[in-house]
């Protein structure tokens, strides 16, 4: 060895080596403690990305198949604040459009709900149905205590003078959380 090089012990194998050395010439082993090469950090760094990974998939396991809040007990809480219906010609087809506002009572937020509307002629005889379906789906979500707006669209089984008043009713709706 040259005089004035310094040198110093390695950790791993206590044999003298060069300051500036990388690896340890005898015993192979990384001499920097936060570097790719050594092992160590490399086996830190997989075990962190795997544990993130099956912290990820826990959540996405547990947001999709764990029980959700059952739209039943709450269907009283969504209310229609507003509404009003409309025609339309569309080709040689009438078009019904209800439009209006949701409002959520509960705590939950609602996703995909399910707004039916009844229309019913002058002597109150129910005359037709329109409800979301996935023709005419708009995806309403409900935020807890707000307010969500909403339009249904269906082509008309009766004449436009035949449709005298409706009669809105949310049917379904899932929790927010809920995945599929």
């Amino acid at each position: 060895m040259v005089e004035n090089e310094q040198i110093k012990i390695c950790p791993l194998c206590a044999e003298p080596i060069k300051a500036m050395a990388k690896i340890c010439p005898h015993c192979r082993s990384v001499q920097k403690k936060w570097s790719l090469q050594n092992p160590q950090v490399t086996a830190a760094l997989f075990a962190t990305i795997y544990g993130l990974f099956f912290i990820g998939l826990f959540a996405f396991v547990g947001r999709a198949f764990w029980p959700k809040e059952d739209f039943a007990e709450y269907r009283n809480e969504i209310s229609v604040a507003n509404s009003q219906f409309s025609q339309r010609m569309a080709g040689s087809n009438l078009m019904v459009t209800v439009v209006g506002t949701l409002t959520n009572h509960s705590a939950i937020s609602w996703k995909d709900v399910g707004v039916e509307s009844r229309f019913f002629d002058k002597t109150g005889r129910l005359i037709d149905v329109i409800k979301v379906n996935a023709d005419n789906y708009n995806g309403v979500v409900v935020l807890p205590h707000g307010e969500a707006a909403f339009k249904i669209e269906g082509r008309a089984a009766h004449s436009a003078a035949d449709y005298y008043t409706n009669e809105l009713n949310v049917r379904w709706a899932k929790d927010v959380n809920q995945l599929f």
